[in-house]
């Protein structure tokens, strides 16, 4: 029998504030748009609102999960066969948005198969690397990560991909190189995509792109000035600015945002964080990325001390795609790296992103809440 904790508040207290706070900007940031569109100022509210309930019954049905159920290979290679297969889809009869073919539609329901192979990959990598492996076992999960990348990469969703491999390179190296080699392995990789971009800058055109990857030159070359081209392709990243300022410390009061009356469109999803700034003001701005960076913090923190490598390593994952997540998305908004369509967590709208995210947090939560033994093995 596993031994049973309290909840881990520090997990789930940050979960319901942040989700809270999500809810209500994009019904403020939404509402206008559709308003002025002669339709429903409620209806992305109501159904942000219904992922929200739904994501918290799950939570509360996996907390009562066997953790044995959670940690054996059939749900986990079940997930990520889902995720692969819907990635395939994407190419056959995807659902193309802004020029971009990434959205499948099930019964109704759009959604990135990129979000769902993402933690699909986690608990899988997790469950492989349960125990250490020689090199020539490393050659599936290898070809895995490598294929759902470049599915995602052909999309064409560059951060998207990049997003997945260094998860999965964080969870691989964690679990079978030492921690010195992989600090100074992912410094590597930080440089290598920095020299990639600034070359990209020095050579002043995108012809030698692949036609595919065009347009990110343009992402690339706003980030120095995003007002180069303020009307076209700097529009967003330029009234993106525009709302940060007009924030200030305190903001201008819930529902009073300027920039989201049709400077900003959809501005309930990438560039949320801009209008919450703008209503809110940099201080509750600021509580909400603690908030996200406490969740993540916390599962470093559980990562750390747990016996079992297959949690830990679950851990891991998940407080990476969280943090990378945060970081790309605060990063785009302030102009530091070009604009790339990553949603916050738990405050863009979005109910798949905010589902899969909720159901990866709940497993964290199943596993925080019990002691288990210093050695388990998984006969699959």
């Amino acid at each position: 029998m596993m031994k049973r904790k309290q909840i881990d508040w520090l997990l789930l207290l940050p979960y319901l504030g942040t989700s809270l706070i999500g809810l209500l900007i994009v019904f403020s940031a939404s509402s206008y748009r559709l308003m002025a569109a002669g339709e429903n100022p409620l209806s992305l509210f109501s159904k942000q609102a219904i992922f929200m309930v739904l994501s918290w019954l799950v939570i509360a049905v996996i907390y009562r999960v066997k953790s044995d159920v959670l940690l054996k290979g059939r749900p986990v290679k079940i997930l990520l066969g889902i995720g692969l297969f819907s990635l395939l889809l994407v190419k056959i009869s995807g659902v193309s948005i802004n020029g971009a073919q990434r959205w499948v539609s099930l019964f109704g329901i759009q959604f990135q198969p990129s979000e769902v192979t993402n933690v699909a990959l986690i608990f899988y990598l997790a469950y492989f690397f349960r125990k250490k492996r020689s090199r020539h076992e490393l050659i599936t999960p290898s070809v895995l990560v490598f294929l759902s990348g470049l599915l995602i990469l052909l999309q064409p969703k560059v951060t998207g991909a990049i997003i997945l491999w260094i998860v999965a390179l964080v969870i691989i190296t964690t679990a079978q190189l030492p921690y010195q080699l992989t600090v100074i392995l992912f410094l590597a990789i930080f440089l290598g995509i920095a020299l990639v971009g600034g070359i990209i800058l020095f050579l002043g055109s995108h012809s030698l792109l692949p036609e595919l990857f065009a347009h990110t030159y343009d992402r690339i070359r706003l980030v120095r000035d995003p007002f180069l081209d303020p009307y076209g392709k700097g529009f967003q990243m330029s009234n993106s600015y525009y709302a940060l300022y007009n924030g200030g410390f305190f903001g201008r009061g819930l529902g009073n945002s300027i920039t989201k009356k049709g400077y900003l469109p959809v501005a309930e999803t990438d560039f949320v964080y801009s209008i919450l700034i703008e209503e809110l003001g940099v201080i509750v701005g600021l509580i909400v990325l603690a908030l996200l960076f406490v969740i993540a913090l916390r599962l470093f923190v559980l990562a750390a001390k747990e016996p079992s490598q297959q949690v830990s390593l679950v851990y891991f994952g998940v407080g990476t795609l969280l943090l990378i997540q945060t970081s790309i998305n605060i990063a785009s908004i302030l102009g530091l790296i070009p604009m790339t369509g990553v949603p916050l967590p738990f405050i863009s709208y979005g109910g798949t992103s905010y589902l899969l995210l909720s159901v990866a947090l709940g497993v964290c939560l199943k596993f925080s809440s019990e002691v288990r033994p210093h050695v388990e093995t998984l006969k699959q």
